[in-house]
């Protein structure tokens, strides 16, 4: 395919990772030359500085920490093993299209980047929260994938909130304008997730994944087409925070998973099961 040369188009805004390139290809695979480029978050780390990390973590964390952070690892692992089967992402990014790294998509030289190719849309799967003049600068918007049912659980890691509360009627994915506020922007689409008790937090976000690299690509060209009924939002809680994952609550959710007892699972949930299309 010719690279995009001409302004406008779509930008992503996306991780350097599997689940990036995979949503890039489905973003050229959707809408062609109308896809523009991707701003991808790349935040490399030394090896001494991962080993020390590490080593901080053993000396200062408690034995039941430790336990915590080594299952939590090992679900993590099977959650995207899962996820690579299901998707086979690519290694590399599609052929020509144009990729900026960044370890800040809110620094000036992102803005200066973004601002250079006027895109008339930019779709961000994956990123900290934006500021104005990133999500402002297009001129249809910035749009944003989440993985809840909105207004429920704003905020960061949806999927440990509710498979702690058991609030299975909240899973699924929305894609919504980005405004000033936390996930709180009009709603373009909603994709009901079908789990069980059973799932954890880290299968029940690969699912969610998948399902993106469906219904993302679609919305982004209905939002083109200008073929979109937009939805305010009413009502939600506050947006949960990283730092409310407590070391009770994680402790919490593996006990009611049955990770902490005799008998724990031994296979991780299908990431199949229940998957919407």
């Amino acid at each position: 395919m010719t690279p995009r040369t001409e302004p406008g188009g779509v930008v992503l805004i996306c991780h350097n990772s599997g689940f990036g390139r995979a949503m890039a290809r489905a973003m050229q695979a959707g809408l062609g030359r109308d896809f523009a480029g991707v701003l991808a978050i790349h935040r490399p780390q030394s090896r001494l500085k991962a080993w020390t990390a590490r080593l901080r973590f053993a000396l200062r964390a408690s034995r039941m920490e430790r336990r915590i952070r080594r299952i939590e690892t090992r679900l993590a692992h099977e959650a995207e093993h899962a996820f690579d089967i299901a998707v086979d992402p690519p290694r590399g990014w599609p052929d020509g299209l144009d990729v900026h790294y960044t370890p800040d998509p809110n620094g000036s030289e992102c803005v200066d980047w973004l601002s250079a190719r006027a895109p008339d849309l930019i779709v961000v799967t994956g990123a900290p929260l934006l500021c104005e003049a990133v999500f402002g600068l297009p001129r249809l918007g910035t749009i944003n994938m989440h993985s809840s049912l909105l207004p429920h659980y704003r905020g960061t890691q949806a999927e440990f909130w509710q498979v702690l509360e058991g609030a299975w009627h909240t899973c699924g994915i929305t894609v919504h304008f980005i405004d000033a506020g936390v996930d709180t922007g009009g709603i373009l689409a909603q994709v009901p997730a079908k789990v069980t008790g059973s799932v954890t937090p880290q299968m029940l976000r690969s699912r969610n994944l998948i399902q993106a690299l469906h219904t993302v690509p679609d919305t982004a060209a209905r939002v083109l087409q200008g073929d979109v009924h937009v939805q305010p939002q009413t009502g939600g809680g506050r947006p949960r925070r990283s730092r409310d994952r407590t070391l009770e609550l994680r402790t919490e959710l593996l006990a009611k998973l049955g990770y902490l007892g005799p008998q724990a699972p031994r296979n991780p949930s299908n990431v199949h099961a229940g998957q919407a299309r």
